[in-house]
């Protein structure tokens, strides 16, 4: 049996309309409760972006980091990301693959319900801006998304999805 959504799910998501989306830059994606998943090479690169020591890094881990599963890191928190300054992603440059690939995730596409709630979270979603995609564009913008969250985790019976 293939892994991942089909397509035939996204379109019956979208119930006939083209998916759109253009980053607003609101930090909305960055609040609220939820995880952020990050690899050794996503903290290697934020220490190197920061410019952090052996302390502040040390320091920054231990705010960041809530629990340790296959592949990844991962950041829980009930309020915005710790990374969030200003309204805006103090590593935007380096971001995680989870925060690279918003809104282009399994379960917002899942069905029409968590497709209504992306839509109602994220400005920049079905806002008449950016390239209209239709279904098949988008499932496989979504099945890179998969593939390149998985690679990290190993075996296929021990990986979490977004």
């Amino acid at each position: 049996m293939a892994r991942g959504i089909a397509e035939e799910r996204v379109r019956t998501t979208l119930d006939g309309s083209e998916f759109q989306f253009k980053c607003t830059a609101c930090g909305h994606c960055c609040k609220g409760p939820g995880d952020v998943y990050f690899t050794e090479e996503d903290l290697q690169a934020i220490k190197k972006h920061l410019k952090l020591g052996a302390f502040g890094f040390a320091r920054l881990k231990r705010k960041l980091i809530q629990e340790r599963i296959p592949g990844y890191y991962v950041h829980r928190s009930g309020e915005a990301c710790i990374l969030l300054q200003n309204n805006r992603c103090s590593v935007y440059e380096v971001r995680p693959l989870q925060c690279k690939t918003y809104p282009f995730w399994p379960s917002n596409f899942q069905s029409r319900a968590n497709f209504r709630s992306l839509v109602k979270e994220c400005p920049g979603t079905m806002a008449g801006k950016g390239r209209p995609m239709d279904a098949s564009a988008v499932t496989k913008k979504v099945k890179a998304t998969e593939r390149e969250f998985l690679k990290p985790q190993g075996p296929i019976e021990d990986t979490i999805m977004l």
